[in-house]
């Protein structure tokens, strides 16, 4: 690779369009334009489609990427260094494919200078001295063109599994929005927790909840003795749950078997479900519904996003969708059948992903 600068001076009142670059060589983005005054460079790097470019900051994580034509022009600071491809020596398309590769990204993360992973820097004479396996011209076009083929059917089952996420959401959507029978969760939902004092000398099973609806995850099991709570509250399955700090976006669950037992803190109550009225099936998919998780954006108080808080009463007052327990029925048995649907799409699609970084240590050591 050749360094290169296109060197451009920052006046005041003009408009600069920059990028960033993702981690993991995720390729760039586009950030907003940026006025003259709002900068403290008085010189940006634009960049040229089929460079090279890398973060001083971030390369030893993989923040590399091949400029693309809808980012030609775009601007970066010069802790961007970019680079033309030797073409006499490199195809683009295999460099491309070289810049993604784990393995390159862990060769950088060794040589990166600095204290601390936040403060490791990759100074372009390291990042030129990292070796790359580098074949004839021939055999790089070889690999390269098996690469974009596999590459490209990995990249078409993760956008089938993205449309398939989309019309799953629209589809609860379209069942759910056009009820008319609403009434406040208190209708129900019950309060219901089941405090335990903490001993030192024992161990706890403990769990968080995913925003938007993506349920509950298990946390590392930990000794009373490190933990400032005092009590812990208990779950059980069918138990409706939610985060306090993060009800505002979608924060909610209800209870499966497997996480029967597990602890929470007082932050997150527990409500038993009133099955006379509603359905826990059904509950559990709005406990994931978008819908929901809107209504309560503006029931959190506190100052900044990251401190608003939920409490129960705002929670039990929030209006939800509920027909009578038939209909309940009927909506939760279509969107459990979508749910595992899309949810066999995802296993597969991380399946397929886990592929990439195994292709690429295939190619690179001269076994494709």
């Amino acid at each position: 690779m050749i360094p290169t600068s296109n060197t451009v001076k920052v006046f005041e009142g003009e408009q600069y369009d920059t990028a960033g670059i993702y981690s993991y060589a995720r390729g760039l983005f586009r950030k907003p334009a940026i006025d003259g005054t709002e900068t403290k460079y008085r010189q940006f790097n634009t960049l040229r489609q089929g460079q090279i470019v890398y973060s001083k900051l971030f390369g030893w994580e993989g923040a590399i990427a091949y400029v693309t034509s809808e980012f030609d022009g775009l601007h970066v600071s010069h802790e961007f260094p970019t680079y033309e491809i030797d073409e006499d020596r490199a195809d683009p398309r295999y460099m491309r494919h070289v810049i993604s590769w784990p393995a390159f990204h862990a060769s950088l993360n060794k040589e990166a200078s600095g204290m601390g992973s936040r403060r490791q820097r990759v100074n372009p004479e390291r990042f030129l001295g990292s070796k790359i396996p580098l074949p004839s011209l021939g055999e790089q076009r070889r690999v390269a063109e098996k690469l974009d083929a596999i590459m490209s059917l990995i990249t078409q089952v993760a956008t089938v599994r993205d449309n398939s996420s989309r019309l799953a959401h629209q589809y609860m959507n379209s069942l759910l929005r056009p009820i008319e029978d609403q009434e406040p969760l208190s209708v129900a939902l019950r309060p219901s927790s089941d405090f335990v004092n903490v001993e030192p000398d024992e161990n706890y099973r403990t769990a968080g909840i995913l925003n938007r609806g993506r349920g509950l995850f298990h946390r590392p099991v930990i000794a009373g003795s490190d933990t400032k709570y005092a009590r812990y509250n208990r779950l059980h399955t069918g138990q409706f749950v939610y985060s306090k700090l993060f009800g505002w976006e979608g924060s909610l669950a209800v209870v499966p078997t497997e996480f029967e037992g597990v602890h929470v803190s007082h932050e997150f109550p527990t409500f038993d479900i009133d099955t006379s009225v509603a359905d826990v099936e059904y509950m559990t998919h709005l406990a994931r519904w978008s819908g929901l998780h809107d209504a309560l954006k503006g029931k959190g108080t506190g100052m900044g996003s990251r401190r608003q808080r939920v409490n129960v009463d705002r929670l039990l007052a929030t209006t939800v969708p509920l027909p009578g327990l038939p209909e309940q029925r009927r909506i939760a048995r279509q969107l459990t059948v979508v749910r595992r649907t899309t949810e066999a799409g995802a296993e597969q699609t991380a399946q397929v992903a886990a592929l990439r970084p195994a292709l690429l240590n295939t190619a690179f050591s001269g076994q494709l």
